[in-house]
């Protein structure tokens, strides 16, 4: 399993970028110091959210191939006993 893990900072870049030609694209006036800023932080907040889905969804991807994995060794005879490796962390 590869690891790819995203960063903040390039999110919120991305989402600041998208965000700033959105709003050029409109017939809006030029945007201020103030609106540059609350753009800033909204995409940060935005990065942080994306970036825990993205955490979430990596983990819910190897948990289920893990499982896949163990049904097909179970299918091919090969058996993994959970059993066994209780028993031998009680001794």
């Amino acid at each position: 399993m590869e690891k790819n893990k995203t960063s903040k900072r390039a999110l919120r870049g991305l989402i600041n970028d998208s965000v700033n030609e959105a709003l050029g694209k409109l017939e809006l006036p030029k945007a201020s110091k103030k609106v540059k800023k609350a753009i800033s932080k909204n995409s940060k907040k935005l990065a942080t959210m994306f970036a825990d889905i993205i955490k979430r969804e990596t983990k819910k991807k190897a948990r289920t191939e893990k499982t896949l994995t163990y049904v097909e060794d179970v299918l091919k005879g090969k058996k993994k006993d959970k059993k066994k490796k209780a028993v031998k962390a009680e001794s």
